[in-house]
C-alpha cells in the first residue's frame, strides 16, 4: 500500500536562501536539533544547534578546538552525547569525532579515518559507520567501533545477500533492538549494479540479520530483486522509529526528486511523506514517533535547503493496518 498525494505540510525551522542546511539530528526531548550548514556560495560546513524548536534560532554548536569541517551529526538519546564527522576542510578525509551535548571540546576517535555517517548504539558505548577505512572489506561496509578507544567491534555487519554475494553498505540506521542489527543503504557487489565501486544513487534499503556470528542481508521491500538493480526500489538514509515498527528513508524512485517514505515492517505498507519537488532528505524520527525532522528545498530553483518537521502520526496509524 502506498498513500495518495495528500502529504503533510512541513513546518520550517530554517528557510534562509543563503544556506544549505542539511542532515538534522534531534535530542531525546524532541526540542533541540543539530544540523550542518554550508553557505550557498561556498565555504566550510559547520554544525549548528537550535536549542528550542518552538523558537528556532540557530547558533554554532561546537566550542573549543574543533575540526573546521563538521558534518553528519548523531545524538545519543540515552547519554546526550553527539557523534559527527570532522575534517580539515570540506574536501579532506574525515574521521569520527565525539562531544558532549553542550558542544564543548570535541575529541577525535582513533582508527576512524574514512568512516562516515556515525550512528550510536542505544546505550552510547558503541557506534556503527559507513566504513571505507579500518577493516573495511568490501569498501564501504558497515563497521561497529567502540567509543572508548575506536577499536573495531565488528568489521562488517552487512555480510552477504541470500545468494551469497558480498554487500556494499553505508548510511546505517540502528535497530531498536540495538546493534549489530541495522537498516542501511546497500547494494550487492555484482557486475551490472555498482561494481567495482559503491554508488549511493543505486541503493535499496537492506536489513541485516545475525545468527551465530554470521551476517546476512535482505531488502526491506521483499519484492526488490537482488540479481539486478531496479530503480523502483531505490532508497537510502534509513532511520528506525522509536517503537521499532517503521523505517523512514529517502528515495528518488519517482524520478521527480527525493522524497521521504515510511515502510511498516510488519505489514509491508509504504507511504510517501513529502512531495518530490521539495527534494526532502535525511529524515529522523522524533522521540515520540509522531514527527520527522528532515531537510528540504527552501524555494524552487535555489540551491538553499532548510530544516523542517512534519507530523506523521496519521500516516503511522494507517500503515499499521493490515
Amino acid at each position: 500500500m502506498t498513500s495518495g498525494n495528500s502529504w503533510p505540510t512541513p513546518t520550517y525551522l530554517t528557510n534562509s536562501t543563503s544556506f544549505i542546511d542539511y542532515r538534522p539530528t534531534i535530542d531525546a526531548t524532541g526540542s533541540s536539533v543539530i544540523f550542518e550548514r554550508t553557505p550557498v556560495g561556498g565555504g566550510v560546513t559547520t554544525l549548528q544547534i537550535i536549542s528550542d524548536i518552538s523558537n528556532p534560532s540557530p547558533a554554532p554548536f561546537l566550542s573549543g578546538t574543533s575540526p573546521a569541517s563538521q558534518t553528519r551529526p548523531d545524538w545519543c538519546w540515552q547519554t546526550g552525547n553527539v557523534l559527527f564527522n570532522g575534517a580539515a576542510n570540506n574536501s579532506s578525509a574525515v574521521a569520527v569525532w565525539g562531544v558532549v551535548g553542550s558542544g564543548a571540546n570535541p575529541k577525535q576517535i582513533p582508527n576512524t579515518l574514512d568512516a562516515f555517517y556515525p550512528r550510536w548504539n542505544l546505550e552510547g558505548s558503541q557506534f556503527v559507520t559507513e566504513n571505507s577505512g579500518t577493516g573495511a572489506a568490501p569498501s564501504p561496509c558497515n563497521t561497529v567501533f567502540s567509543i572508548m578507544d575506536g577499536s573495531v567491534v565488528a568489521a562488517n555487519i552487512d555480510g552477504t545477500d541470500s545468494a551469497g554475494v558480498d554487500m556494499f553498505g553505508g548510511m546505517p540506521g540502528v535497530s531498536r533492538n540495538d546493534l549489530p542489527l541495522i537498516a542501511y543503504a546497500g547494494q550487492p557487489a555484482i557486475v551490472g549494479w555498482a561494481v567495482p565501486a559503491y554508488n549511493e544513487n543505486y541503493n535499496y534499503i537492506f536489513l541485516n540479520s545475525w545468527t551465530n556470528g554470521v551476517y546476512t542481508s535482505a531488502p526491506m521491500e521483499p519484492d526488490a530483486p537482488i540479481g539486478a538493480y531496479d530503480p523502483a526500489y531505490e532508497g537510502r538514509a534509513p532511520d528506525w522509529s522509536p517503537d521499532g515498527s517503521t523505517i523512514a528513508f529517502e528515495s528518488n524512485r519517482s524520478g521527480g526528486g527525493y522524497a521521504i517514505y515510511l515502510c511498516n515492517l510488519a505489514t509491508g505498507n509504504l507511504a510517501q511523506v513529502t512531495n518530490p519537488s521539495l527534494n526532502a532528505q535525511h529524515a529522523r524520527f522524533f522521540p515520540d514517533g509522531s514527527k520527522l525532522i528532515l531537510c528540504l528545498d527552501v524555494s524552487s530553483g535555489s540551491k538553499a535547503m532548510g530544516i523542517a518537521w512534519v507530523d506523521i502520526s496519521s500516516l503511522m496509524s494507517s500503515l499499521a493496518q493490515p
